[in-house]
């Protein structure tokens, strides 16, 4: 897993306007997998929930926008659950936003559901080859966003990522958006990225802007 900080290479480059090119440019080629399988879509995927009852995708989420959360046999951290309960915090006050868990590995999980052994998920079990728990985040039409997308700890990525998913756009196109906004000085460039900030975190983005990007393999 790659791991890019802005709080960490940009001081050492003494704020050298190159340099911030540079890593923005790097940043962007982690975020640009992000809208693979974009043109997937998976309303019609059976998930079995732990009691063992089967239900459709969309019946399950119908207008709704999903962060997915998919792990094969290897649990969070206690790191990570602590980061994926905060983020769904900050989206408890957004009704169109829920997360769940998949399970596509052999052991079982009382909050996670399972992939149906049929025709209509054996696609979508194909693309879901991952080493490290990963993310999709499914618009509200069923249509994937975001592929293997910003992690719960990617505080400010995966807040805008998903904040934007519920307009429909993907995770990429988001994630650029947010990249090409930070100015040298690392602060937003734009009132639109400040009123969002500020909306969304309850708080003003007077100080320096900190947050990580994540691939996942």
């Amino acid at each position: 897993m790659k791991k890019l900080s802005y709080l960490f290479i940009l001081p050492l480059c003494l704020m050298a306007s190159s340099c911030t090119m540079m890593v923005k440019g790097i940043a962007k080629l982690a975020v640009k997998d992000y809208n693979d399988y974009t043109h997937t879509n998976i309303s019609n995927i059976q998930l079995i929930d732990a009691k063992g009852n089967k239900k459709q995708f969309n019946n399950l989420f119908t207008g709704k926008t999903v962060y997915l959360y998919a792990w094969d046999n290897k649990r969070l951290s206690a790191a990570q659950e602590k980061s994926y309960r905060l983020l769904q915090d900050r989206f408890a006050k957004y009704p169109d936003v829920v997360f769940a868990n998949l399970n596509i590995g052999s052991d079982t999980a009382s909050n996670a559901f399972k992939l149906a052994d049929d025709a209509s998920s054996a696609e979508f079990r194909k693309i879901l080859k991952i080493n490290d728990p990963a993310s999709l985040i499914i618009g509200k039409d069923g249509s994937i966003l975001a592929y293997k997308g910003p992690k719960p700890d990617d505080k400010i990525v995966v807040d805008y990522v998903l904040y934007e998913a519920r307009n429909g756009v993907n995770g990429t196109k988001s994630a650029k958006r947010l990249i090409k906004g930070v100015n040298k000085h690392e602060k937003f460039k734009t009132d639109q990225l400040r009123d969002w900030y500020s909306t969304h975190f309850s708080k003003s983005p007077d100080d320096k802007l900190s947050f990580s990007i994540s691939t996942t393999n």
